[in-house]
């Protein structure tokens, strides 16, 4: 700004008071004349409040520095209002609320400074910063939403209020210098003058396009009124033609008294009245209400709710008869009078229907009563089934005895679901009749109970359809029982079959031969045609024979040991005989006998049983049996030599699997080795650049020696450089040392199984130093909480290992896809002489399927992309068999994982231990891995 003499104060706020005053007077006009009235309203009030900022501003010029406090708080109502004004003239919402509060806010600030008596500047900034930026504000509000017509216009408009926003930002800067004050209190008021002419001219123009916009729209509005009542013209004839052509009856009545002004043609159907019968009469004089006591319930629904919806009453026809209707009215006015339309629908048919409809919906339910309870009571186990799913829909009380689950477990499920199916080949083979016959009957089925019991059954069902949707009836009975029964009638019809063919006249039916012999006179009575057909004799040559005649006591031993047990015990049981046929072949029977008493005579009754065949059999399965105990000698044989080639290839895979664990350990010890080296790069190079300085400068003090041009200033310039460098070179080289101290104590660590007394925390310390650089450059960190003091006789290569693996098992899968992450190394000395471990990260987590195999070997999620899975199985081992712990694993999904080590103090001794301590040998890292 040009610098002005402080005289020109005066003059410069009472031109900006005046044309603040001049603005102030025309928006008043403009709003008078309504030209887009509240927008000119808000930008008139605003310059009233510039001109009342004027006015304090010229008052504050004499010794009353309240007047200055009172500029400053019109200048903020100037400009809330001028603020307004543009977003009601873009028709934006006006949030008046933060703009009260903002504004109370600067007023508090003013008075709170003033009264604290702050400095000039610090009590205005905020207020002028705060206004600059609403006048900001309204200038963006222009230039965002400016009009295609007069863009530039608005444009320029925008620009102004733009300066005039900045102008208030720098007036805290210039106030106490009255030279600049009055420079800007004419820009101001130049600034005010041409925003304050422009809002007028924006507001013309704006209530022109309102103008021409409300003159389109008053345009159209008289082409649509025209096109409504050329419609209503249409409509009207319309009307005429549904009023007559609805299939309900239709009337129009006046309010006032009821009468029917119009009816349609379906009026006489209904009701037997002509529409000339009708037209000036009520309902009640042609006595059409059959309770008329319900006409007036009518009327006062309808004169509360203004119309009336399926009033149900019973009207009375001209002939007599009554029939039920449904009435729905509503009321409308036409002209200056009140009518009401009716509809009438005769729904006497429909009532009837209903009534039929309830009448067979209760013989329904009465049946499906009866059914229900037939359904439960049916000794049978019935269910229902949707074909379409195969989902239990209903199943009667026998299910849970015979099936083990209960109806609530079972209705909605399948019998797959519940694994009833022994055979499911069964259930296919029932599927494929159904829907082939419709129907299946007594088909045997094999079902699984819920505890794993396998019951027999017979099923039988059939197919039905029911609300477009086919069902299965399955109707099950549990036939182990019957099974049972079956087995014992079997046997008790065989061992009963002996007496009947005693007794009865089926002796013949016998499918043994059988005879009948008196004792008396040794004499064959009955043969039956088995006996016949076995002999190849015919029943004149064997009836009334004697015994010996058929060569019965050739076996005169046999006969005797027969005669005497028949006639001690009077039975005989499976004595093996041996007779010829009538062709002289030898055959072997199982003989039995009893005695009995018929006609008053003892007979025997006896049968054959021919075993010949099982005889030969038993000889050829002797044979067969020192045949397959000579086929087993040898397959023992080739199951040894297997058994053998098995334990080779075992001894093989233990190798493979001791080699991959040696190459994990030492994968992982590589990549320690890798970081630490990284590390070391910083510090070793450091120093190589500092002892090359010092070499240089050590050149150059030899040269300025040799030349005699050694000054003092250039020796304390060398001693100072030599004193810093050294001590920098000794910095860096002991963080060298220090980490190689560090690498070297873990790397013997973890590259043997020495046994040694430690402190816990100082090796999980170096360890962690070591271990730095796998997240040093990465979004991860490791937060340690290890407690001092801890003394252990273990093993600290293992406990390394064990920690490298966490921290690389975290790094590898439980930060996958993860930003960032965070790890937790800490340790808790406990009371029973142990020391607790805990490694956790706030990963991805694992599921239960990968927690319960985390520990098994081989097992990875990285599988084919570099995971061996040989880590968390090395930690168990170590843990366990090693370190002589326990190690428990805590994880959830997206809730990361935890590791919970419990060692002992002091470590078990290893078998392998105490051999390498007896023979003097080191048996290396290998020593903690069990066998």
């Amino acid at each position: 700004m040009i610098a002005m003499p402080s005289s020109f104060l005066p003059a410069a706020i009472i031109s900006s008071l005046v044309a603040s005053l001049l603005t102030m007077l025309v928006l008043f006009y403009a709003q008078h004349l309504n030209v887009h009235a509240r927008t000119t309203r808000c930008w008139a009030l605003a310059y009233a409040f510039l001109v009342l900022r004027g006015a304090c501003s010229l008052l504050a010029l004499t010794p009353a520095p309240l007047f200055a406090l009172g500029a400053d708080i019109s200048l903020l109502a100037y400009v809330c209002f001028l603020w307004a004004g543009t977003r009601i003239f873009y028709a934006v919402t006006v949030y008046v609320m933060p703009v009260m509060l903002g504004f109370s806010l600067a007023v508090m600030w003013l008075l709170m400074t003033y009264v604290t008596g702050a400095a000039l500047f610090w009590r205005t900034l905020p207020v002028y910063f705060l206004a600059g930026c609403l006048l900001i504000a309204a200038a963006m509000t222009f230039w965002r939403m400016k009009s295609g017509k007069h863009s530039l216009g608005y444009i320029v408009l925008g620009a102004l209020i733009f300066l005039k926003g900045v102008h208030l930002l720098d007036f805290p800067l210039l106030r106490d210098y009255p030279e600049f004050a009055s420079l800007g209190f004419g820009i101001g008021a130049f600034l005010d003058l041409a925003i304050g002419m422009l809002f007028m001219v924006a507001a013309l123009l704006r209530q022109q396009e309102d103008a021409y916009r409300t003159n389109e729209n008053l345009l159209q509005e008289i082409q649509e009124r025209q096109q409504i009542e050329r419609m209503s013209k249409e409509r009207n004839a319309l009307f005429e033609k549904v009023f007559q052509l609805v299939p309900d009856v239709l009337t129009i009545c006046r309010e006032k008294d009821g009468c029917y002004l119009d009816v349609n043609r379906h009026w006489e159907t209904v009701t037997g009245y002509s529409r000339d019968e009708t037209l000036g009469r009520i309902s009640l004089e042609m006595n059409l209400w059959a309770d008329p006591s319900k006409r007036p319930e009518m009327l006062a629904i309808l004169a509360r709710d203004g119309e009336v919806n399926n009033y149900e009453t019973i009207y009375r026809h001209k002939q007599g008869h009554e029939y039920h209707v449904l009435i729905s009215g509503t009321r409308f006015d036409a002209g200056s009078e009140p009518y009401i339309a009716y509809a009438m629908q005769d729904v006497t048919a429909l009532r009837r229907v209903e009534k039929l409809q309830v009448q067979v919906e209760r013989e329904l339910q009465e049946r499906e009563k009866l059914l229900a309870t037939v359904f439960q009571l049916v000794p049978d186990l019935l269910t229902i089934t949707r074909m379409a799913t195969g989902q239990y829909i209903e199943v009667n009380r026998n299910w849970e005895p015979m099936s083990g689950y209960t109806r609530e477990y079972a209705i909605g499920r399948t019998s797959n679901e519940m694994n009833l199916w022994a055979k499911p080949e069964q259930r296919d083979e029932l599927i494929a009749r159904i829907k082939r016959d419709g129907e299946v009957r007594d088909m045997h089925v094999s079902f699984r109970r819920k505890n794993g019991v396998v019951t027999q059954c017979r099923i039988s069902g059939s197919k039905f359809e029911a609300g477009n949707e086919e069902y299965l009836l399955l109707s099950s009975r549990n036939i182990d029982s019957e099974i049972a029964a079956d087995a014992t009638r079997l046997q008790v019809e065989s061992l009963l079959r002996e007496n009947e063919h005693k007794y009865s006249t089926l002796f013949q039916l016998s499918p043994i031969p059988l005879g009948l012999v008196d004792v008396k006179a040794d004499r064959i009575v009955e043969v039956n045609d088995v006996w016949l057909k076995e002999f190849g004799y015919t029943r004149d040559e064997v009836v009334g024979q004697l015994t010996s005649a058929l060569g019965f006591d050739a076996q005169v031993e046999k006969r005797k040991e027969f005669d005497q047990a028949l006639l001690r015990g009077k039975k005989v049981d499976q004595m093996e005989v041996h007779l010829k046929s009538k062709d002289g072949t030898s055959l072997i029977f199982l003989l039995s006998a009893r005695l009995i008493k018929m006609r008053n005579k003892r007979m025997c009754i006896f049968s054959l049983l021919n075993v010949t065949r099982q005889v030969e059999i038993e000889h050829e399965i002797r044979e067969m049996t020192a045949q397959l105990e000579e086929r087993v000698k040898l397959r023992t044989l080739s199951l040894q030599q297997a058994n053998a080639e098995l334990a080779s290839a075992m001894a093989s895979l233990r190798h493979t699997q001791d080699e991959l664990v040696r190459a994990e350990k030492m994968a992982a010890l590589g990549s320690l080795v890798a970081g630490v080296a990284h590390e070391l790069n910083t510090p070793i190079g450091n120093s190589v650049t500092v002892a090359s300085t010092l070499q240089d400068k050590t050149k150059d003090l030899m040269a300025d020696l040799r030349e005699g041009r050694l000054r003092r200033s250039t020796l304390d310039t060398y001693v100072d450089t030599a004193s810093k460098g050294t001590e920098l070179l000794m910095r860096t080289l002991g963080m060298a040392r220090e980490l190689i101290r560090s690498f070297k104590q873990v790397a013997v660590d973890q590259s043997s199984s020495h046994r040694r007394n430690f402190d816990l925390q100082t090796v999980l310390e170096e360890l962690i130093v070591t271990m730095a650089p796998m997240y040093k450059n990465s979004p991860y960190t490791l937060l340690a909480d290890l407690a001092p003091g801890i003394d252990m006789d273990s093993y600290p290569g293992p406990l390394g290992q064990i920690v490298t693996n966490f921290m690389t098992n975290a790094l590898t899968h439980g930060f996958e896809h993860r930003t960032n992450g965070e790890m937790r190394l800490s340790t808790h000395l406990q009371d029973d002489g142990s020391v607790q471990i805990i490694f956790s990260d706030d990963g991805i987590g694992m599921n239960e399927h990968v927690k319960k195999r985390v520990f098994d070997p081989f097992f990875t999620t990285k599988l084919g992309q570099g995971g061996s899975g040989l880590g968390m199985n090395i930690v168990y081992n170590l843990v366990t068999g090693v370190l002589g712990g326990e190690i428990q694993l805590h994880s959830k999904l997206d809730e990361g994982t935890t590791f919970i080590m419990t060692l002992p103090l002091v470590a078990p001794q290893l078998a392998n231990e105490k051999n390498a301590r007896g023979t003097g040998k080191d048996t290396g890292f290998e020593a903690g891995f069990p066998s």
